[in-house]
């Protein structure tokens, strides 16, 4: 019996290009090895196999019936190993999965109109399943495989997820661009005084202006909260509300009847990221969804 552990992977290699050429020289050739090395492998692969192999003959050599027995399942070996070392070629045309990702109607809506049209040409058989975010639970549902990818802004990352920014945001102030009681600028005085919508998941009502405001000295009105930017546009654009929203959210904004404004009071930036698995990164559709995401031109 045939001594597994003891057995060189390259010896097969040889072994094969000997069965292909049936002439020591030209398999030696193909391989890249000496004569004398090839020679060498040979007696090796006789004592291993117990038998001949290639008996000579005339301009090279012919196989004996072990070595027609063992030729098969030696390519068979090679091919595995060689598909297990060779990277795949992904091919997006060809892709047939479907994809969850979780995210705000926000994020939704403004990655959602970029990233189709290019989906459709280039990996029409790809199809994404937008759901609503649950962040308390995202990364439960990221190991379970409810979600794919996360998009939202977390401070704190576990190890086993890697993350990549989307685009840096900003705040802004919104209303109703038939709201005759703002003109063209508005002022931290009309900010904190004129009625507020606030999009929060969250039961209370208090948002990180709040926080800004309360060191400003002043405070502000909820008169709603929701629990969608696209729903608080709407109410916006047909009230005397206003509202503080990321900037991403200003071209919607104006196309329902809104005017925008920059806060009259600094607030920090942040980024929303791109949050998925390392499996998932490193696999082929992760890299090419990753990669096709962030080279987005998005609305801002």
């Amino acid at each position: 019996m045939v001594n597994i552990n003891a057995l060189d992977l390259n010896l097969l290699k040889v072994f094969n290009a000997i069965y292909q050429h049936r002439n020591v020289t030209n398999a030696a050739e193909q391989i890249g090895l000496a004569q004398s090395s090839m020679s060498n492998a040979l007696s090796r692969l006789r004592i291993q196999f117990d038998d001949p192999l290639f008996q000579r003959s005339f301009g090279g050599v012919i196989p004996t019936e072990k070595a027609d027995e063992l030729a098969p399942q030696v390519k068979s070996i090679l091919d595995n190993i060689s598909s297990m070392i060779e990277p795949k070629i992904f091919d997006p045309s060809r892709a047939s999965e479907q994809l969850v990702i979780a995210a705000s109607d926000l994020a939704i809506a403004t990655l959602a109109p970029a990233l189709i049209p290019v989906l459709r040409q280039e990996a029409p058989g790809l199809s994404l399943r937008f759901v609503p975010l649950d962040k308390a639970l995202a990364f439960e549902k990221l190991d379970a495989k409810g979600y794919d990818m996360v998009i939202g802004t977390f401070k704190d990352l576990p190890a086993r997820f890697y993350r990549k920014r989307l685009q840096s945001e900003s705040f802004i102030c919104i209303a109703s661009e038939e709201n005759t009681g703002i003109g063209k600028t508005l002022s931290l005085k009309q900010f904190a005084n004129t009625p507020h919508v606030l999009m929060t998941l969250k039961a209370d009502q208090v948002g990180v202006i709040d926080s800004e405001l309360k060191k400003l000295g002043h405070s502000r009105k909820i008169a709603m909260t929701c629990a969608h930017f696209l729903l608080l546009v709407e109410v916006v654009a047909n009230s005397d509300l206003i509202a503080t929203v990321p900037a991403s959210l200003k071209n919607i904004a104006h196309r329902a009847g809104c005017k925008s404004y920059p806060l009259p009071f600094a607030m920090p930036d942040w980024d929303t990221e791109l949050v998925v698995t390392q499996k998932f990164y490193t696999s082929n559709i992760g890299k090419y969804i990753m990669k096709l995401m962030l080279n987005l031109e998005l609305a801002s």
